[in-house]
């Protein structure tokens, strides 16, 4: 077993499509020998009325802060949100970032540049491309880049997760090197750091999210800021493969992995 666990993307009961409360994930984090988390529960700008993301996320601050309490030195607990399309809705964004002491922002999109859930796409539509609903991602993970609000890029390619996980339509992100090149440019550019996501590799993707060529083609622009985050929404799903995450990171020459504390990254090794 690796040692230096932490796993930077773990959703509690506050996210709408969590599990576990977080006294149970911190159980089970310090049982598995991790020794930190950063709490990201949901708020994904664009749907946070319907899914009453500004109580979630309050309770979440909430939550955390009792858990250090209890876990005192056992287990590193950073208070976390995953933000979703935050660049979109500047204002909203700001508000939510103002409103607690984050120690870690994950950037996240879930749509196209058309403003559709990759979710709610059908893609056995014949009206529905998927090279066109691919690159409108990628379009507007560069233009949340450009903005910058946040510390950590989550899946990269996240569209892979619909469009192969449900439909069996494979996905050739080398297609898109060039659009996924130019985002990890400005990831460097702006010091953001880029997430490997085992949540493909639980979904029955085969491969992490982003897969291996994205974490060399980012080591190659001079990339070396990594995050490891399993997307746990349940406690069995904690540090998911963080073995095989570390040693592939390991396989390309990678040294190091970070986490988050008052949005500023800390160091691990990988060992």
């Amino acid at each position: 077993m690796k040692l230096n666990l932490f796993d930077s993307h773990v959703h509690t009961d506050n996210s709408y499509d969590g599990v576990h409360s977080i006294a149970y994930l911190c159980e089970r984090a310090v049982a598995a020998g991790v020794m930190g988390i950063a709490v990201t529960d949901h708020y994904n700008c664009d749907v946070a009325d319907r899914y009453h993301m500004d109580v979630r996320l309050r309770q979440s601050v909430f939550d955390v802060e009792r858990a250090r309490l209890a876990f005192g030195d056992s287990l590193y607990i950073a208070m976390g949100v995953e933000l979703g399309q935050g660049h979109l809705y500047p204002g909203q964004s700001r508000e939510v970032l103002a409103g607690a002491p984050f120690d870690f922002v994950l950037g996240t999109v879930h749509c196209d540049d058309s403003g559709r859930r990759i979710e709610e796409i059908d893609f056995d539509s014949p009206q529905v491309v998927v090279s066109r609903v691919m690159e409108g991602y990628f379009r507007v993970c560069l233009e949340m880049c450009r903005w910058g609000q946040f510390d950590s890029l989550a899946h990269l390619g996240y569209p892979q997760r619909i469009i192969w996980g449900r439909y069996r339509i494979p996905v050739d992100l080398a297609a898109y090197r060039e659009m996924i090149e130019e985002v990890l440019r400005e990831l460097i550019r702006q010091g953001k750091a880029l997430e490997l996501n085992t949540g493909g590799l639980r979904m029955g993707l085969g491969r992490t999210i982003p897969g291996p060529e994205v974490f060399r083609w980012y080591k190659d622009l001079g990339g070396e800021l990594v995050t490891l985050g399993s997307d746990a929404h349940r406690a069995e799903s904690l540090a998911y493969e963080f073995d095989t995450a570390m040693d592939l990171l390991t396989a390309l020459g990678y040294e190091y992995f970070a986490f988050f504390k008052e949005r500023r990254p800390v160091m691990l090794r990988l060992i």
